[in-house]
């Protein structure tokens, strides 16, 4: 019993327990609350083309997002094309590209989101700033001694360093004009309507360097000067351009131009035939010219008659101009005009005569009402100073030939052979070759020839009943066969009516076939020499011509006891300087003075090619000392040119120049003085 009461007890006592275990067990722990964790603002600017990375370490799923309207100019790079980027918590490279595009008027900003847990937070602010324009006009350098805007060596042109704000024009190739560069960095237009005298060759442009011709209207060039800015808009938008810079070009007024392109000197025969210098030839149209100038600019005809100047008829009657085209019937007409015009002569009946043409700019002619007495100083013989930078050309005529000034023998038409860079003259008495053999001889010409039949005709106002020619010694006993003879005697086709007009010809090679043979003997300078004697009707002498057949002849002016630059102002563009020598002067002759030799200095400073033209009395031979190549002469067109060309920055020598019979004429001192 007691037993089983235990056990009872017992039992009810774990029972209890268990209750009791079962009522006081605690309670759980709550959870900790995960809040998201965002990263510090980043701001920074970006450029056009970058691709920025964010760096970011979230700490539960999030996502990342660009707004819309910033979707034009920046992009998640890993978003295929969406506004937004997922992922899980841990670290994370963000990568925002930036469109590769720039933008003048506008900042472009993209705040870019993060996402987690239902909040968003700004994480980063990219600021992508707008462009400065810029405009830059830089102009073509000039070289004024050229006369031409400097070449780059490529087909360009060179242009300065610095940009300018306005722009002047250049007076090249009768016209206002200039060259530029636009240098830009964005497509560009000139804007607003352009004035009527500029017509740049392009408008517009893209970004970078754009070469403009800026050229002018001539038709269109005002009185006034005249200015314009031109606006140069930034073009990206051709529905709303923007002005982004400015050029100011100024317009000289035309008021002032006045330029004649014209021949210096015009000649014109007895007959009234002009001299062309590029034909070589006289011809019955006269000299043609053009004039460019504004209406209102006047080219007068200034004569000279016994020592006095005139400008109106009839004194300067025989000066006939003709203008191709008239003004415009407009007065007040602006503009400059290139008119055509002829200059010609009338046939000349009495003495020699001369003038010259005076273009006036439209606003020294205005200044003028009567030519007569405002172009000339007081006593009418010489135009006055402020007018003569105006003097385009001179005027000479030639007095028609007397026969008996013409000589016994004398050429047709002596400025044909000059063409033909022939010549014949007259030899003064006792000063053709060889006077010993024909010293009894009356009459002595010099025929020199250049290249087969290159003479004209000649005019016999003696008859003569026969002739003979003979050899280069000049000796009797080489009388030339004349069925071979290199020099025929014909009677010329043109003046067949005249029983005394013939033609000399001087045929020299080795083709007998057809009538060409060579001469028994060259001269000692390579050139092939004869003379001819005719006689008259009583078998005696009575003129001789000395032929000479000379491949390197050139037809000089003579010049007539003096020396002289054939044109002064090269001359003094190359440095150079001519004077007599005279009693006193170290490199002085008295010996020479007494034999009749005239003694000059020539001199040469520059080392920018030390040539010159000279004009001097005719001569046979010339010989340089010393010999050593460095002092050279030669004929050229249109005088002697001598040249020095030493290898230091000093030299002296001498020329002499001699006649036919080696005497001497004149003796060049020679002086080459170079310093920088």
């Amino acid at each position: 019993m007691k037993k089983q009461i235990f056990r009872l007890m017992t039992a009810m006592v774990m029972c209890a327990a268990a209750v009791l275990s079962i009522g006081c067990e605690p309670e759980p722990e709550p959870e900790l609350e995960v809040k998201p964790v965002f990263p510090s603002l980043i701001e920074k600017v970006v450029k056009s083309g970058e691709t920025v990375t964010l760096s970011i370490n979230p700490n539960m799923a999030w996502k990342v997002s660009i707004p819309s309207s910033a979707a034009q100019y920046f992009s998640l790079v890993d978003a295929a094309g969406q506004l937004s980027l997922m992922g899980e918590a841990g670290s994370q490279q963000i990568k925002i590209k930036v469109a590769d595009q720039d933008e003048f008027d506008t900042d472009r900003v993209c705040e870019v989101s993060l996402t987690m847990d239902g909040k968003t937070q700004t994480i980063a602010k990219l600021t992508r700033m707008k462009l400065a324009r810029t405009v830059n006009v830089y102009v073509a350098e000039y070289d004024e001694a050229a006369i031409d805007f400097k070449s780059n060596g490529e087909g360009g042109y060179v242009y300065g360093s610095t940009p300018v704000q306005a722009l002047d024009f250049l007076w090249h190739n009768e016209q206002y004009m200039h060259r530029i560069v636009v240098e830009t960095n964005f497509k560009w237009a000139i804007g607003g309507e352009l004035p009527a005298w500029i017509n740049p060759s392009v408008t517009s442009g893209e970004a970078g360097r754009t070469e403009v011709f800026v050229r002018t209207v001539k038709e269109a060039y005002p009185f006034t000067a005249e200015s314009v800015e031109l606006v140069i808009n930034d073009f990206t938008n051709e529905s709303a351009p923007v002005e982004a810079g400015k050029l100011k070009v100024n317009m000289p007024a035309c008021e002032a131009v006045c330029e004649v392109a014209i021949a210096s000197a015009l000649t014109f025969n007895a007959e009234g035939h002009y001299y062309n210098a590029s034909s070589e030839s006289y011809i019955e149209t006269g000299a043609i010219a053009t004039m460019t100038a504004p209406k209102g600019a006047e080219l007068y005809k200034v004569v000279k008659d016994n020592g006095y100047l005139y400008a109106s008829s009839p004194e300067n009657d025989w000066i006939t101009i003709t203008w191709e085209e008239e003004w415009d019937a407009a007065a007040d007409k602006a503009g400059v005009w290139a008119r055509k015009f002829f200059v010609a002569a009338t046939a000349n009946e009495g003495a020699a005569r001369e003038g010259m043409l005076v273009a006036l700019p439209r606003t020294l002619a205005s200044k003028i009402s009567d030519p007569n007495f405002d172009l000339f100083n007081s006593e009418g013989t010489a135009l006055k100073a402020e007018y003569e930078p105006y003097v385009v050309a001179t005027v000479k005529q030639e007095a028609p030939a007397v026969a008996e000034d013409k000589g016994v023998i004398y050429a047709n038409d002596i400025e044909t052979m000059h063409a033909f860079t022939a010549d014949f003259t007259e030899l003064a008495a006792g000063s053709w070759p060889w006077q010993n053999s024909w010293a009894s001889i009356p009459n002595a010409y010099k025929l020199t020839y250049r290249s087969n039949d290159s003479g004209d005709d000649l005019i016999f106002s003696k008859p003569f009943s026969r002739y003979e020619i003979y050899g280069f010694d000049g000796s009797y006993g080489s009388t030339y066969d004349l069925s071979t003879c290199w020099i025929t005697i014909e009677e010329s086709a043109e003046y067949k009516a005249l029983t005394n007009g013939y033609k000399i010809r001087m045929r020299l090679g080795n083709d007998p076939a057809n009538g060409l043979y060579p001469n028994t003997q060259a001269g000692s300078d390579g050139e092939n020499e004869a003379t001819i004697v005719f006689y008259d009707e009583n078998n005696v002498a009575y003129a001789l011509i000395y032929c000479v057949m000379d491949p390197n002849y050139m037809y000089v002016p003579e010049v007539s006891g003096e020396v002289k630059f054939a044109d002064p102002a090269t001359a003094a563009a190359y440095g150079a300087t001519l004077e007599k020598i005279v009693e006193g002067d170290p490199d002085y002759s008295a010996e020479d003075t007494g034999m009749g030799v005239l003694q000059y200095r020539l001199t040469h400073t520059s080392a920018m090619g030390a040539m010159a033209t000279l004009l001097m009395p005719s001569y046979h031979q010339a010989i340089c000392y010393p010999s050593d190549q460095w002092l050279s002469t030669q004929l050229v067109e249109g005088g002697t040119q001598v040249m020095m060309n030493p290898e230091g920055d000093q030299a002296k020598g001498h020329i002499l120049y001699y006649d036919s019979s080696w005497a001497v004429l004149v003796r060049l001192v020679c002086v080459f003085n170079y310093t920088e």
